[in-house]
């Protein structure tokens, strides 16, 4: 079988590696595929800037967390009571 020629409806592999019809049009075809790799290479650095995003934020949790422990008062006591408990008696009369 013989292959279509350049201004033919050849087919494109893409970075991604899904076939794309080409339009017939070189310079579209070739606008198209610079375009399309931008738009990949932008949203690559945009999952990158939210893991970045979603460290620092776990970072400061848990510095908070360590800062907060930290000035606590440790005692061997319960910080709250368990939900439906009932609240100690008062003592004394």
């Amino acid at each position: 079988g013989g292959g279509v020629g350049r201004h033919g409806h050849e087919a494109m592999r893409d970075p991604a590696g899904w076939f794309r019809p080409s339009s017939g049009n070189h310079a579209f075809d070739e606008y198209r595929e610079q375009t399309l790799q931008r738009l990949e290479d932008e949203q690559s650095e945009f999952h990158g800037f939210l893991d970045r995003l979603r460290q620092a934020k776990d970072r400061a949790e848990f510095d908070q967390f360590m800062a907060d422990r930290k000035r606590e008062p440790r005692s061997p006591e319960p910080r709250s009571p368990e939900p439906g408990a009932s609240p100690p008696a008062p003592s004394g009369g």
